[in-house]
Formats: C-alpha cells, sequence, structure tokens
C-alpha cells in the first residue's frame, strides 16, 4: 500500500465489507427512507416534548438545553445525509419537508446553501477555498476566535467569512438580488436565525417571557450543539499544508476518552467523520455501526489517533507529534 490511492481502496473496501456483513446480518437496513424519516420524527418529537415539558415544569432550564441540544444533534447527522441524497431521492417534496423540519428545529444555515458549502468541502478539503469548514474555525491561529466562531456564532462567523470569500473567488456568498427580494426569503430567515441570540436576550432582559423559552427550548441548545459541532468538525481536519484531492490526509480520527462531553452533542463526530470521506454515500447510523473494522483499516494505513498538537499547528498537518495521544 505505497500509494495514496491504494490506501483509499484498502478502506474504502473494509467499510464496504463491514456494511455488508451488517446489512447481511439485519435485513431490515434495506428500509433506508423508513429508517431516515423514522429518526426525524423522533428528533422533532423530541423536541417538541422537551418544550411542552418545559413550558408546563416539569423540565427545568439547564435539562431542556440538554434535551434538546442531544435532540437536535440527531437532525444534524440527518440533515448531512440529506445533502447527499440518502433520503427520499425521487421524492423531493417529502425530503424538502424534512430539510424544512431540520432547520427550523437548528436555527441555524438553510441546508440548500449548506448543501453548496458542502459539497464543495468535499471537492477541496482542507484548501483555502473550503469554506464551509473555514467558517467554523478551520485553520484559526487565534484560540479566542474559534471559540468565538463556535459558542458565539454571530460574533465570530462574519470575522472568519471576511478572511475566507478572497480566498475563494470562485464562491458566490450573495446572490445578485437585493435581500428583500423574493427569492432572498431563506436568507433573511438565516439572518433571524443567526441574531436570535442577540435580539431575544434583549427582549429577555426587558421582561419578555417569551423571548426567555425561546433562548432556553432553541436558541441555547442550538448554541451548545454548534460549538461542540465547530471544535470536534474543525480539529478533525487538517488544513493548509496537505496535498488537494488526497483523502488520506484529510482527516484524524478523535477518540479520546476527554472529548466526551462534546462528542455526546455532536454525535461522536470526531471519531467516525473520516469514514464518511472514504464512503461518502453511507448512512450516519452505518457509519457508527461499522466504525471499529473502519478504524482498524484506517490505523493500518497509518492515519493519525487523536493527534492534538493539531491545535497548536492550527490544523495543518505538519509533523506527527512524538507524545501523541492514544
Amino acid at each position: 500500500m505505497q500509494s495514496a490511492a491504494d490506501r483509499v481502496r484498502h478502506v474504502h473496501r473494509a467499510v464496504l465489507a463491514a456494511e455488508a456483513t451488517l446489512r447481511a446480518t439485519h435485513p431490515w437496513l434495506r428500509h433506508q427512507d423508513a429508517i431516515g424519516l423514522g429518526l426525524w420524527l423522533l428528533g422533532v418529537a423530541a423536541i417538541g416534548t422537551a418544550a411542552w415539558a418545559y413550558l408546563h415544569g416539569w423540565l427545568p432550564a439547564w435539562a431542556t438545553v440538554l434535551a434538546v441540544a442531544l435532540a437536535a444533534s440527531i437532525l444534524h447527522e440527518l440533515e448531512h445525509d440529506l445533502i447527499h441524497n440518502l433520503y427520499f431521492k425521487g421524492q423531493p417534496w417529502l425530503h424538502n419537508l424534512m430539510l424544512t423540519g431540520i432547520w427550523l428545529g437548528k436555527v441555524s444555515l438553510n441546508p440548500w446553501t449548506r448543501r453548496v458549502l458542502h459539497l464543495r468541502h468535499h471537492r477541496i478539503s482542507g484548501q483555502v477555498g473550503d469554506v464551509e469548514e473555514r467558517l467554523i474555525g478551520l485553520g484559526e491561529r487565534n484560540l479566542l476566535l474559534r471559540f468565538a466562531v463556535a459558542y458565539l456564532p454571530f460574533v465570530g462567523v462574519p470575522v472568519v467569512l471576511v478572511r475566507a470569500i478572497p480566498d475563494a473567488p470562485d464562491w458566490q456568498p450573495l446572490d445578485p438580488v437585493p435581500l428583500w427580494h423574493y427569492k432572498r426569503w431563506r436568507q433573511r430567515i438565516d439572518l433571524v436565525f443567526g441574531t436570535a441570540p442577540i435580539w431575544l436576550t434583549v427582549l429577555a432582559v426587558m421582561g419578555q417571557p417569551w423571548a426567555v423559552d425561546l433562548l432556553v427550548i432553541l436558541v441555547l441548545p442550538n448554541l451548545l450543539r454548534h460549538g461542540c459541532i465547530a471544535l470536534i468538525s474543525s480539529y478533525c481536519h487538517y488544513y493548509g499544508d496537505i496535498a488537494p484531492h488526497d483523502v488520506t490526509v484529510q482527516n484524524q480520527i478523535l477518540r479520546h476518552w476527554a472529548l466526551w462531553p462534546l462528542q455526546l452533542f455532536c454525535f461522536d463526530f470526531g471519531a467516525t467523520h473520516i469514514i464518511h470521506h472514504y464512503v461518502v454515500q453511507q448512512p450516519f447510523y452505518i457509519r457508527h455501526w461499522v466504525r471499529k473494522q473502519a478504524w482498524q483499516a484506517l490505523e493500518e494505513i497509518g492515519t493519525r489517533v487523536n493527534d492534538f498538537g493539531v491545535i497548536a499547528r492550527a490544523n495543518r498537518y505538519g509533523a506527527w507529534p512524538i507524545a501523541a495521544a492514544k
């Protein structure tokens, strides 16, 4: 396995073989659309139930924030699968209904815009034009800015966006039509969602109880979820000094026990996302199920595990640290 292509084939075959065995053992996995819809309904129902319990005084605010953040992390994984057209590809109305429900549950960037950014990420992962990852801090050396991007995105994201735009001249962040044009309705909602922590906090301080409720039910849980996925995702990717299109150096495996407080709210993303770069058309629940077989193949080709030195190196691949945690 000397060449990068050989290493990619080795991992690809191992992951697909593990998936084939899994599907043969559990025939119900062939109902992929139904599974996706069921998980979507579960996530939406969990958010609704937590909100109802909080509003009726049965669930404290802190527990509501944690419960909604966990449910939203499932919706985030489903959104990612939908971006890759893994559910209801032939039924666009249902596909878009699921995306809409996820958008409202996550109060984040609309998934249709995110699809453009994410597919771009797969084409140029780790390069300066990888806007999606740079918007969550990839390559930034300033740790305060990275935490602002993660947990205060309405403060940090505009800063990194200004830096990223000149490096991606082929990417148009804004449509030529003005913001008030009817074609820009999704962007207007994105703006409302993006600034929600600010205006809802102001209204809450002014004594508006409904603003407090929205902060607890939707905004704070999703700030927690976004912060966890932003830190884990940005640090499991490499940036800047890796060869274009070489999947073997785009990611590492982050599975250290100390990361569990973060991994909990992003569905163990750091430990499994690398598998997605090798096998794109695979639902997230399958990816988690075959992770041990994938890890074995990945480690056989020299994939880095728990490379915490990436923090000091600002995501540069650099040299493998001697004292890397295992």
